[in-house]
């Protein structure tokens, strides 16, 4: 039997942490606001979360997304099933995507306005979620030049409209039955309803000048003669990559634009109610890099609260909120600017950032980073604090366990949908026969 981590490995991880505490001791005396937490307060919620199964066979891959709610009131679930020829730039985002989507989608539909929305992960994750595009095309605006004049505002706008409709279709299904298996991602069903967009992409040339501009970035930050610059300009052409589209690129192309407004409008509704994302997973610095410190926030509050108060206490922090924050910390990603005035909520906490707080809700417990589209004060904790139990949030514990496609049923749909496609055509084995392992 051989070791993985010899001694000499573990005294030498041990005086790394040991370095790091000792760094943060100059920095632990009043730095961090740790409030105590406030008295629970009965409140109605619905957590939701997602969970995605896929396999990847001979060429092509096969998945399923789903979210699920669970709550005070009837359950509620959305679950895509779907299959792709495998891209590897794109295939997996894509399929992200859509999870996340179908996770806004029921967070806006389920229940009503007494309702609080949990929701798994942080908003600024879903703020920040980058569009996905094929490789050979780069941006939503470049993209869309290659239409005429006008037709760009007028796709948007058409699809947009079909999501109101869709939206009025899910709502009233979901009163009827609390699990919906189809018709729940409107991009897939309807792209070839826009066969007129894409025709009209075909054989146009899209431009990405990403190449070309940091290479001139880079000249600019070097400080060097205007004359250097001014050849370098001239020379630009050569880092600017062109591609012709062809017809399915271009299809993809507006299939893919299409999954990105539905994933937009999907946020912009669930913004619509009162949230709150709570992240288990986090490396964030908020607090430490104000202080010089290379350390990650939830030791450095842990290490405060022991050193002030001699053990790890419940209670949380208020680490941003923009109603009270001289500077606002927008959010990296940047809407491209035909979308804005379509999702005005997006584009707000885009410009103005997320409310933000850590919080710990039992001694010696689990810290999460809170986030909300309102101010985080005792209010809100207390309405939160209703739900919870030794730690957890029990409602977002249920929805995670609701939500997830079991590999054994998983592996039995699978099967039987390959058995199907074989049986009604044999020469379909070459698309099915081969792959990495029949579940992901």
């Amino acid at each position: 039997m051989y070791r993985l981590i010899s001694k000499y490995q573990a005294d030498k991880i041990l005086q790394m942490l040991k370095g790091e505490l000792k760094e943060a001791e100059g920095a632990l005396e009043g730095k961090v606001d740790w409030r105590p937490l406030p008295e629970k307060k009965e409140s109605k919620v619905y957590a939701v979360d997602g969970s995605q199964g896929k396999a990847r066979l001979s060429g092509t891959i096969i998945y399923t997304v789903a979210s699920f709610a669970f709550g005070n009131g009837k359950s509620a679930r959305l679950v895509y099933t779907n299959a792709m020829t495998y891209n590897h730039g794109i295939s997996d985002q894509i399929i992200r995507l859509q999870m996340e989507t179908l996770e806004n989608k029921l967070g806006a539909l389920v229940g009503n306005e007494e309702h609080m929305i949990l929701m798994d992960g942080t908003l600024t994750g879903s703020l920040t979620r980058p569009p996905v595009y094929p490789e050979s095309v780069k941006g939503i605006t470049t993209l869309l030049d290659t239409l005429e004049k006008g037709k760009p505002e007028e796709l948007i706008k058409d699809f947009m409209e079909r999501l109101d409709e869709h939206y009025l279709d899910l709502e009233k299904r979901l009163a009827e039955e609390r699990g919906l298996y189809s018709g729940v991602i409107l991009a897939d069903e309807v792209i070839d309803e826009y066969s007129e967009f894409y025709k009209a992409m075909e054989g146009g040339e899209v431009v990405n000048y990403d190449g070309a501009l940091k290479r001139l970035r880079d000249a600019l930050k070097a400080e060097i003669p205007r004359s250097e610059i001014i050849k370098i300009a001239e020379e630009l052409d050569e880092y600017t990559e062109r591609k012709t589209l062809t017809l399915e690129e271009a299809r993809n192309t507006i299939h893919v634009v299409l999954g990105y407004l539905e994933y937009l409008y999907s946020l912009e509704k669930l913004l619509q109610r009162e949230l709150i994302y709570i992240a288990k997973s986090f490396y964030n610095r908020k607090i430490t890099s104000k202080l010089g410190i290379d350390l990650l926030d939830v030791p450095f509050i842990d290490a405060y609260l022991v050193k002030t108060h001699g053990e790890e206490l419940p209670g949380y922090c208020v680490i941003y909120d923009p109603e009270r924050a001289e500077e606002k910390k927008k959010i990296a990603h940047r809407l491209p600017r035909i979308l804005r005035k379509y999702f005005p909520t997006v584009q707000r906490f885009i410009e103005t950032g997320v409310p933000s707080a850590y919080i710990r809700t039992m001694k010696g417990g689990i810290i999460y980073l809170l986030q909300s589209n309102t101010s985080i004060n005792d209010e809100l904790i207390a309405k939160l604090l209703w739900h919870e139990s030794n730690g957890y949030i029990r409602p977002l514990q249920r929805a995670h366990e609701g939500v997830k496609i079991e590999q054994k049923a998983f592996r039995a749909e699978l099967e039987a949908l390959m058995n199907y496609l074989k049986k009604k055509d044999k020469e379909l084995r070459v698309f099915i026969k081969y792959g990495r392992s029949p579940l992901e």
